[in-house]
């Protein structure tokens, strides 16, 4: 215990790049009914979370908003945080279009 900040501690999974990046994005057709079941079908595959817009465990927002984020927190580099946010963003639009 430090005399300063006490006992620090941190999750071994938020270690790594220590960037998080996360994308709020409005699928309307797959979040039908506030279920995410479909998006998250979508994401899943590609390594990516889908939440509501105030983290885990919220609700998809009322007009099919949803956070996008990379699941893997360990052992990911920048470049692929953003080629998967960016596939992901791709394909869940693509779905969404796809669901009307």
């Amino acid at each position: 215990m430090g005399a300063d900040y006490g006992y620090v501690t941190s999750c071994p999974t938020n270690l790594g790049t220590g960037m998080r990046a996360s994308v709020h994005i409005q699928i309307p057709n797959l979040t039908r009914g506030g279920s995410d079941v479909a998006a998250k079908k979508v994401a899943k595959p590609l390594g990516l979370s889908i939440r509501g817009m105030g983290g885990e465990h919220t609700a998809i927002g009322e007009d099919g908003t949803v956070d996008l984020s990379p699941s893997a927190r360990f052992c990911i580099t920048e470049k692929e945080i953003i080629v998967a946010l960016y596939k992901g963003i791709k394909q869940l639009k693509e779905k969404d279009d796809e669901a009307k």
